[in-house]
Order: structure tokens, then sequence, then C-alpha cells
């Protein structure tokens, strides 16, 4: 699995304003349906034995290195190395200059490659008993028969969703149970969350929140401490909830140390 990042320079327009997600994947696309339509096609509608449609990359949105900069970059991380592996290749072979996304006009300094290990992210988290989880773009979770949006930190959705991510891709199949007696021993310590204004695309409007959350990870025994950083390392790679190739659900996992007990004299 790989991610490809573009590193980006605003040369004309101005910085998006609103959330700009959507904006950046059609930019993505586009750059990619200029030199192979069906490519862009592929990555657009996703691919599956059963023709039902399923994501094969996540998208972090258009962001700048920091306010007033011209420094911006997005990625899009693949879930599939082949595809992405095609994907770099197709952009490397038609050596893009420029892109345009939300009205603003940007120079292609570089596209450069990384692999994304879930693995050895949550190796170096595995013995971490407090996280601090902040929600970066709108976030949303769908429950199953309802036709409403979940627009709160439900850990259960977001936690079945990675697994269930997973197992789709052929990475790691986890038993449901497994989840779900994890998520009864893990304790939500913190929460400042809010409702972001609805992102619409055409005529479907997308709510969401933003926000953080803080994990206390204590009552977990090894293996569930293992599992839970392999699937907050997932989430933190490929983002959460729905609409991920549009750039929302960006997780952001900052591990805490547990403490450390000083021995009595």
């Amino acid at each position: 699995m790989l991610e490809l990042v573009f590193n980006l320079r605003l040369v004309g327009g101005e910085p998006p304003r609103q959330f700009s997600g959507l904006a950046t994947r059609g930019a993505f696309l586009n750059l990619i349906g200029e030199a192979n339509p069906a490519l862009s096609t592929l990555l657009h509608g996703g691919y599956d034995a059963t023709h039902k449609k399923r994501s094969v990359f996540s998208l972090k949105p258009l962001s700048f290195t920091s306010a007033g900069s011209s420094q911006a970059s997005f990625s899009a991380s693949f879930h599939d190395q082949a595809l992405g592996t095609q994907t770099l290749s197709t952009l490397l072979n038609r050596a893009p200059r420029s892109i345009s996304i939300a009205g603003g006009s940007y120079s292609v300094e570089a596209i450069s490659i990384r692999e994304v290990q879930p693995e050895l992210r949550a190796t170096q988290h595995s013995k971490q008993e407090s996280f601090d989880l902040r929600f970066v773009t709108p976030t949303y979770f769908s429950a199953r028969h309802s036709k409403f949006k979940v627009i709160i930190p439900n850990l259960t959705l977001m936690f079945l969703g990675i697994a269930n991510d997973m197992h789709i891709h052929g990475y790691r199949s986890v038993p449901r149970q497994q989840v779900l007696e994890a998520r009864r021993r893990i304790g939500l310590t913190g929460l400042d969350v809010r409702s972001d204004r609805p992102v619409k695309d055409g005529l479907k409007l997308y709510p969401g929140f933003k926000g953080w959350v803080k994990l206390n990870a204590s009552q977990l025994d090894d293996t569930q401490k293992q599992l839970l950083s392999l699937l907050l390392a997932w989430g933190e790679a490929f983002n959460v909830g729905g609409n991920r190739t549009a750039g929302f659900g960006v997780l952001q996992v900052t591990a805490k140390n547990p403490p450390v007990n000083s021995a009595s004299n």
C-alpha cells in the first residue's frame, strides 16, 4: 500500500475558504483522466467482483503548510498497490505542471511516494494507554438500517467500519465480536466536537462533525491494545467514516505514554 503526495504552490487565485475535499478529488481525477481516462473512471467508481461500488483510495484534501503560505499539498492513499503504482506511472509519464482546485491555480512542484505501513505504526503505539483523536475534516458514519448520517464520534461505528475496510481489502480479518469486546473496555475521557456546515455536492448534502476526543485504553489487555492500535493506524492512513475518497474523515492520532508509577521506599 502506498500514498502519493502532491506538493503544490499557489500561483493564482486564493486558497479555498471552505472544505475543499470534493474539489481536490475532482482535480485529482481530472489530472489522471487527461492521461488515462479509463483509470480515472476506475478510481472514481471503485470495483469488486460483485460490481458493488467500493473505494480503492482515500484522500487527504488540499492543505497549506501555514496561514498565509503559498505552499500546499494533498495526498491519495491506495489500498491496492498495483493501482497506486499505475496511477503514479500515469502521472509521471504526463509530468503535470499545474492543477486547479476550487478556483485556485497551483504549480505542481513534486509528486512523491510514501509506503503505508499500518502494522508498523500500530507497533509503535501498542503500549500506550491514552489516545487523542482529532477529526480534521467533516466526518460522518452510517448506521445499519438507517437513512440518517451519524454526526457524532460513535466509536463503535468507527471501529467496525475500519475492521470491515481491512477485511474488504484483504489486509486482515478481525471478528466483529473482538472489536465490540475491545470497544466496551475503552473509556472516552474527553470530548470537544461540533457539527460542521453541511457540504453540498450537487443535490446531495453531507453533514459532518469536526473536533477531538480522548480515549483511555488502560482496561484493555495486550491483545486488545494491539488491535486498537491497528484500527487507529488504519483509520489514520485511510480516513474514517463515509466519503473518504473526497477527503471526509481525515483522522490524526496522538498516543500518550502511560504514567510511570514511582517505587515507594
